[in-house]
């Protein structure tokens, strides 16, 4: 099983991709993950690429949380679901602004 999770951020991408990959025992890859360094420092087009593709060839089933679609494009060629979280924008900032404050001064 393949599955790619997009949506608006506070939308609960990553809380709904982390439930799936525990119940089907599935990896996981977070797209912030692979975007930002520990730091938040981005990386490179062609490293986040790497790292993409690298996971869709290691890895059988999994379940990949966010957007960015410029990023190795053919995972959502090769998904065999996409869930797209469409919550009203007003209720993914709340959720937004409540996970900043809950994290804020820690790495996630």
């Amino acid at each position: 099983m393949k599955i790619q999770i997009i949506g608006y951020s506070g939308s609960g991408k990553s809380t709904l991709a982390k439930k799936l990959a525990d119940h089907y025992g599935l990896k996981h890859l977070y797209m912030d993950s692979v975007k930002f360094y520990d730091d938040m420092k981005e990386r490179s087009p062609q490293e986040q690429a790497a790292l993409v593709r690298e996971f869709l060839k290691t890895n059988d089933d999994w379940v990949i949380d966010g957007n960015y679609y410029e990023i190795a494009p053919e995972r959502y060629e090769l998904c065999d679901e996409i869930y797209y979280l469409d919550f009203p924008r007003l209720f993914c900032l709340k959720e937004a602004l409540k996970r900043y404050f809950k994290n804020r001064n820690q790495f996630r």
